[in-house]
């Protein structure tokens, strides 16, 4: 009979972190980021491991800077275009290599919609890119795959949706 007591209090513990895990994450936002025939974006990579592998970490930057930004909000995405830095150029192996120049930009085209509980905040079309994505600060690391993409996209959700300069430097 005292062994039910304690598992009674495990079971009861178990439950209420699963109750405020549950709450947390609705009162994070919600992303939606699809991909518009990426068979035909400008660069997305060489083959179709790139492509899937490249589509997948964008998904996720929109997805985790919504969640971290836009507390309560959903946000839309439907990406139309990626053209990523630099370009690809053949190499002595069997893998190509990314050669990055002052005039491979990085851009990428998408229509967002942003809302709050079914009412729409803000909708669009962005053609955003770095002219100067080579010479311009960057929060990511050089070993970070699509740094300069992801740079966009948090210059973007701060200038366009947040009305900042830019992001606050997240400590992990």
């Amino acid at each position: 009979m005292t062994a039910a007591i304690p598992f009674k209090r495990i079971a009861l513990v178990s439950l209420m972190t699963l109750s405020f895990g549950a709450m947390a994450s609705v009162a994070q936002a919600q992303a939606e980021v699809s991909f518009v025939k990426p068979e035909n974006f400008s660069d997305i990579g060489f083959n179709y491991v790139d492509r899937t592998t490249a589509m997948k970490q964008l998904e996720d930057h929109f997805k985790a800077l919504a969640a971290r930004e836009l507390p309560g909000k959903q946000l839309k995405i439907e990406v139309t275009d990626i053209d990523l830095a630099g370009e690809l150029e053949p190499a002595a192996r069997v893998d190509r290599l990314r050669v990055l120049r002052t005039v491979t930009i990085p851009r990428m085209s998408f229509t967002y919609t942003l809302s709050e509980n079914g009412k729409v905040l803000k909708s669009g079309k962005a053609d955003i890119k770095d002219m100067d994505y080579q010479n311009a600060s960057n929060r990511y690391f050089d070993s970070e795959p699509l740094r300069y993409e992801k740079k966009m996209i948090d210059d973007w959700m701060a200038k366009d949706l947040l009305g900042k300069d830019r992001l606050a430097r997240v400590t992990p």
